[in-house]
């Protein structure tokens, strides 16, 4: 490992995992010796030191005590105010005090030692230890943070007993009994049994994992039971027909009733879209208040539908503000002169032009002006200088240009005006050359 300056102190911590060096600069390091990582932890560094038999470490930097009760998150550092100079580290009997020098006299500042107890045994004692410490502290922010951390390792590891312990400490009940049943199945059956994996595939939320355990296992009314439980209805319905399970047309039956009943309109009209149902997925759609996807069902299949709900899902559109969308889809339904007001209402002049010159041609030159006094209201005043000159409007053009300082462009514009209309503006440019030299 490279450094470029001298050290003048260097220790490991007690698992040989991670090294802690000090250089002449006096800027503290750490090395993490398994990803063969550097990072400064400190600069004007006047102690360090690992706490005795833990991953904590203390160091000194001008006026502050630094400790690092968990060093695998190094930006979290707690920071005590100091006078004086750190002397030493003590750890006798459950308690760890660092001895400062103020020069008068020495004093003592306690550490945090269930933080520091915690530490290690999560690091050389295991997850039960951990467990043992946590279990009198009360509920604060860290300890929270700390049963979440032994959680997340009892799951990895497959402890699950003491995850379900980590569960109910949190508070989330539903974790903690869905655990209690999985263990008690695993007393039954052994870790190693499909459906406990596909249980903790569940909790992960890797469902098609799950899902591919139980099926391999030809357990096909348990997958869908599964999806059934997450209310995952479409999953179960898939797993069905894959399987061309007799009662499938009972269970579309049954998703549906059940999406109407708990006003999930939306996602009730995409089955029945699937279906080809076109004419109730419109309806539905309206319903949930989704008029953008009715109009795509009605462009999309060329679905012949009555009047009033043509006038249902334009209204929708319009009174949503998707004024561009009711353009597309009257310009679909051929109904051309709402087609072009929706347009303009949207500002979607760009399409509003190209439906003009197919559609309403005298139209064309009115509609590059708005297009263009609408650019400059939104500050975009270089795009607005060509839509000004395809109106003719070329005072308007002039101005544009000179405001958006594209000098280059007002002098060619100018030179095609007659002098009555581009005196002024000559005087205006001629000012600007001569400040620029």
């Amino acid at each position: 490992m490279n450094h470029d300056s001298k050290i003048d102190y260097l220790e490991l911590n007690p698992g040989g995992n991670k090294l802690l060096f000090r250089d002449k600069r006096r800027q503290l390091h750490l090395y993490n010796i398994k990803e063969q990582k550097k990072q400064t932890l400190l600069n004007y560094c006047k102690y360090v030191s690992w706490v005795p038999s833990s991953d904590v470490v203390v160091a000194q930097n001008r006026n502050n005590l630094c400790v690092w009760y968990s060093i695998e998150e190094a930006d979290k550092v707690t920071m005590y105010q100091i006078k004086g100079d750190v002397e030493s580290i003590e750890r006798t009997d459950g308690k760890t005090e660092v001895l400062v020098d103020d020069g008068a006299n020495t004093v003592s500042y306690n550490l945090d030692e269930a933080l520091i107890e915690f530490g290690a045994a999560l690091e050389y004692k295991g997850l039960d230890r951990a467990v043992e410490i946590l279990e009198p502290l009360e509920l604060t922010p860290e300890t929270e943070a700390n049963w979440k951390t032994v959680a997340k390792m009892a799951l990895e590891q497959q402890n699950l007993y003491v995850a379900e312990r980590c569960y109910a400490a949190l508070g989330n009940i539903a974790k903690a009994g869905y655990l209690r049943k999985v263990n008690k199945l695993v007393a039954q059956e052994g870790i190693n049994n499909f459906r406990v994996q596909a249980k903790l595939a569940v909790l992960d939320k890797q469902f098609h994992k799950a899902e591919a355990i139980l099926i391999q296992h030809d357990e096909i009314e348990e997958a869908m039971a599964m999806y059934q439980e997450l209310h995952r209805w479409d999953e179960s319905i898939k797993i069905a027909e894959k399987k061309n399970h007799p009662d499938v047309r009972e269970f579309k039956e049954n998703y549906f009733q059940w999406l109407l009943e708990t006003n999930q309109e939306a996602k009730a009209a995409e089955v029945k879209e699937r279906e080809g149902d076109y004419s109730t997925a419109i309806s539905l759609y309206l319903k949930g208040g989704l008029p953008a996807k009715a109009a795509n069902v009605v462009s999309n299949f060329n679905v012949g539908v009555p009047q009033d709900q043509l006038e249902k899902i334009s209204a929708q559109l319009i009174s949503s503000g998707m004024h561009e969308k009711a353009g597309d889809f009257f310009e679909k339904m051929n109904i051309l002169d709402r087609a072009m007001d929706s347009y303009v209402r949207g500002h979607a002049f760009r399409k509003a032009v190209d439906l003009a010159r197919r559609a309403f041609p005298s139209h064309v030159v009115n509609l590059e002006e708005e297009w263009g006094d609408w650019l400059v209201s939104q500050k975009q005043l270089d795009l607005s200088i060509e839509r000004y000159v395809q109106a003719g409007i070329f005072n308007k053009a002039i101005e544009a240009a000179l405001s958006a300082r594209k000098w280059n462009r007002a002098v060619q514009l100018v030179a095609d005006q007659p002098p009555e209309i581009a005196r002024p503006y000559y005087k205006q440019i001629a000012k600007h050359y001569s400040e620029v030299r």
